[in-house]
């Protein structure tokens, strides 16, 4: 195919147009990026490296969350790589020197041609999910993803169309057409959400290991006026990566779909109100001074579970409860009535309670240097928030005996501070630490009940401070036991059992293996919820939200109706606020005539059926 110099001209000036306007509009909202605070990380570099393959190339977390819709979007993904060389030689013909000579051409359409028919497939498949299924999770309808689905069927039958050898004349109509698409997507993508496919690869490599990742307010007591201001200041800045995570967004709405808070009823909905909400007031001031922007009823919904930054297929950490939550408390003012006794409690006692004394932490043998572990108990336990839970840490300093550990509980411990940490209180949270840190300085090794204060105690804790000592969840220690034989198994429990993952325990400490390992080890009818591991569905108290009064939502409900649905007799869980918020809530749910789920803690079930 011949192409006259005017023609040569006018395709030259069309793709330099379309590739300035491309640039143009990416490089606007890469300088508003640049201008987040913190800096891009850039450790464990192969680990990376690894995940942005599986995750961008496999397209691993897209076809693992959603498995038809994440495999029509591979197609589609799959078949651009594949038509990637088709493309630069495309654009080298009409410049009258083609990369491919006529055999390669051949030979690499017979492997093009039926890739473009799966990639015709797989975006027809998607257009009539968003336009006529129409899932609530997608929105309302979309525009620009109709245009695009319309480039990529035409893209598709224009290849196809010519490599069929039409006529010349229709053949170099049939090839204009093809250049106009590949520059009009040019133009398009970066004014659209289609724009996560220049962010999202780079959006994945960056992302943090540590989930949640909010930065660390360090409060300086004695600075400066203008110090602190500007440290206040900083707080409606959005991170680098935060910034970068708005314009990665595809607007799939699997935050949404996992949010308990959503699925409860509540108005809270991670894509608007954390992510999309966002975008445009960053655009139109290019600058990253938007955190104002954020809805505060939605934000003190948020049970800070983490579900929705799991659920995301391009590496957004999605949740900014944290940051809505500390500009209200430290920068306004404006501290929810229910969480104003709660933070007196923690300043003036050291505890969420308001309590002087504990008559469980009496009982329990005091820790000395000498001994293995620091027996951490937490507010929950300590000053019984639920009184059943007692029993529990009965359970677990049986099995610690029985286990040969040796064990000890801190005279002077205070509140990790969760949460204080994750209602916004950062003021309240340092001195809680520091305190905290000062009692745990002869420790080695830390175990405790609570996965919150495993969290705060054991990675929070150590954005501020450097640590020498160890954070390990009771169930972890309990698995230890059984898998060494230093706790001998009595028998095993007959009834239906199952395991609600507590998310503090699965997401963010990473621990969905040990507590499955001792359960295995003492039942023989064990089975897995519908949702489990780091898929699992928030009790409702995470965030903070144990305190809170209850509102319109049912939050803490959507996960209890699951487990009285299901056909367990028993839930063992390891974390005593699921306890809590499950012995409270299974009972009124349970049909009349049926026996209610027994609730335990993993520290109860293996005390059931170990000798201890």
């Amino acid at each position: 195919m011949q192409f006259s110099p005017a023609e040569q001209i006018a395709l030259t000036i069309l793709t330099l147009a379309a590739l300035s306007s491309f640039a143009y509009e990416v490089w606007k909202r890469l300088r508003i990026v640049l201008k987040g605070s913190g800096d891009f990380p850039l450790d464990r570099f192969g680990e990376r490296v690894w995940r942005t393959f599986r995750e961008v190339f496999i397209h691993e977390r897209v076809i693992r969350g959603r498995f038809w819709p994440g495999l029509m979007h591979a197609l589609v993904f799959w078949g651009f790589i594949a038509f990637g060389v088709v493309t630069l030689d495309h654009f080298a013909v009409g410049f009258g020197r083609p990369i491919l000579s006529h055999r390669a051409h051949d030979l690499y359409s017979f492997v093009a041609m039926p890739v473009a028919g799966l990639v015709l497939f797989g975006i027809l498949a998607l257009a009539y999910r968003r336009f006529v299924s129409r899932p609530e999770a997608l929105g309302k309808l979309s525009p620009t993803s109709g245009l695009v689905a319309v480039f990529i069927s035409l893209l598709m039958l224009t290849y196809i169309y010519g490599e069929m050898s039409p006529p010349m004349a229709v053949a170099k109509v049939n090839w204009w057409l093809h250049s106009l698409l590949i520059l009009a997507f040019l133009v398009l993508i970066p004014r659209s959400k289609h724009l996560h496919l220049v962010f999202a690869p780079f959006n994945i490599f960056f992302r943090p290991f540590d989930t949640p990742d909010h930065k660390a307010v360090t409060i300086d007591l004695e600075a400066e006026e203008e110090e602190l201001d500007a440290m206040l200041s900083d707080l409606t800045r959005l991170s680098k990566n935060q910034a970068l995570d708005i314009f990665s967004c595809v607007e799939c709405g699997r935050c949404t779909d996992a949010c308990p808070a959503h699925r409860g009823g509540g108005i809270l909905s991670p894509k608007h109100h954390f992510i999309l909400d966002l975008r445009q007031p960053m655009v139109e001031s290019g600058d990253v001074n938007v955190l104002e922007g954020i809805n505060v009823e939605a934000g003190w919904e948020c049970t800070a579970c983490q579900a929705c930054t799991f659920a995301c297929p391009v590496g957004n950490q999605v949740e900014k409860s944290d940051e809505i939550r500390r500009l209200q408390v430290m920068v306004e003012g404006q501290v929810p009535q229910e969480y104003q006794k709660l933070f007196m409690n923690l300043q003036e006692t050291g505890n969420t309670e308001g309590a002087f004394s504990s008559s469980l932490a009496e009982s329990l043998p005091k820790f000395t240097p000498e001994k293995e572990y620091v027996l951490w108990l937490g507010c929950f336990a300590r000053y019984n928030l639920d009184p059943n839970f007692t029993k529990s840490v009965e359970n677990y300093a049986r099995i610690l005996d029985a286990g040969g550990v040796s064990y000890g509980v801190l005279e002077e411990e205070w509140c990790s501070g969760d949460p204080a940490n994750r209602l916004g209180e950062k003021m309240t949270y340092q001195l809680l630490m520091e305190h905290n840190l000062e009692q745990l300085a002869p420790a080695k090794k830390v175990t405790t009940m609570c996965p919150h204060c495993a969290v705060n105690v054991g990675k929070e804790y150590g954005k501020q401070s450097a640590l020498h000592y160890e954070v390990e969840h009771h169930t972890q220690v309990i698995s230890s036991l059984i898998e060494n034989g230093r706790l001998a198994i009595s028998g095993k429990a007959s009834e239906a059992v199952t395991y609600h993952d507590p998310c503090n325990l699965s997401r963010m400490l990473g621990e969905v293996d040990a507590p499955r390992n001792a359960i295995k080890a003492t039942a023989d009818d064990f089975f897995e919820l519908e949702e489990s591991g780091t898929n699992t569905l928030c009790c409702g108290a995470g965030g903070g939200l144990w305190w809170k009064k209850e509102g319109t939502g049912r939050t803490h409900l959507v996960r209890a109706e699951q487990i009285v649905q299901s056909r367990a007799e028993t839930v063992v869980t390891g974390c005593n606020f699921c306890y809590g918020m499950f012995n409270q809530g299974l009972g009124p749910l349970t049909p009349e005539g049926r026996a209610p789920v027994e609730v335990k803690d993993l520290a109860d079930f293996v005390a059931d059926n170990a000798k201890v």
